[in-house]
């Protein structure tokens, strides 16, 4: 082996195997590079057809950066944009855009304020979503009215949010989670969206309660139906036995 290696690379008879293979295959570096690029166009195009697919049947992807980017800033802003983005359930034409931006729309220069941008608007969005879950849960325990659906006291905090302007302000929602985390009830922030809010919980609050009566009522209603049938049906067997009695007796007196 070691005498084939040394024969292989000698000076001349390298460059005679050289030259002969090259002229025996006078393409096959063009092949090479063609095969190449052509499999990492199809490994591309795949990506990209399947990327959508996936997304829509609720599968989870990371965001990625083209393997240029090395600035260690901008990797720890990839981190944290992913860290965000796996906390709560995601719109995939959200997450899709977000990869088609730094991938292809962005200029390589320009990617770690791109990416900087979008960690900063998935944080916010974050934050809020942690407000707006923990103040529906403490409306359903503690709340001063009936406990509406979900959905619309997400409406009415939403509404006092941007009635304090506060739906795009991380420091504002950050101050409101914790006072909501540690005061619960006598949170300022959870009193003062009710307050903002009255009108609308108070008349859900009272559709609700009259939703309940009506079920209640109706609930009551079936057995009392149920004993009206079942006395009607006893008078009508009554009835039939009498009407019955008096055929027969009839029919004695006729044969009498």
């Amino acid at each position: 082996m070691t005498n084939m290696v040394r024969w292989l690379f000698s000076t001349s008879r390298f460059t005679a195997f050289y030259l002969h293979f090259c002229i025996k295959f006078p393409y096959i570096y063009d092949f090479i590079l063609f095969s190449i690029c052509l499999f990492l166009f199809i490994c591309r195009f795949i990506y990209i057809i399947l990327l959508p697919i996936l997304h829509l049947f609720g599968a989870s992807f990371l965001i990625t950066l083209p393997p240029e980017i090395q600035d260690p800033q901008a990797l720890a802003h990839l981190a944290g944009l992913n860290f965000y983005l796996s906390l709560y359930e995601q719109d995939p034409g959200w997450v899709t855009f977000i990869q088609n931006e730094l991938n292809h729309n962005t200029p390589l220069e320009d990617i770690p304020g791109r990416l900087k941008l979008f960690l900063m608007e998935e944080k916010l969005s974050s934050m809020r979503q942690d407000v707006i879950q923990e103040f529906v849960a403490l409306y359903q325990r503690i709340g001063p009215y009936l406990p509406i659906e979900p959905y619309l006291v997400d409406e009415a905090l939403r509404s006092y949010l941007d009635h304090i302007h506060a739906t795009d302000s991380f420091t504002v929602l950050q101050a409101s989670y914790q006072d909501l985390r540690e005061n619960e009830g006598g949170s300022v922030f959870f009193r003062d969206a009710v307050s903002h809010n009255r009108d609308l919980l108070e008349a859900e609050s009272s559709a609700r309660r009259c939703l309940e009566v009506e079920q209640r009522i109706r609930w009551e209603e079936i057995p009392k139906s149920k004993a009206s049938l079942e006395r009607a049906e006893h008078e009508h067997a009554l009835d039939l036995f009498k009407s019955e009695d008096l055929r027969r007796e009839l029919e004695k007196k006729r044969a009498g």
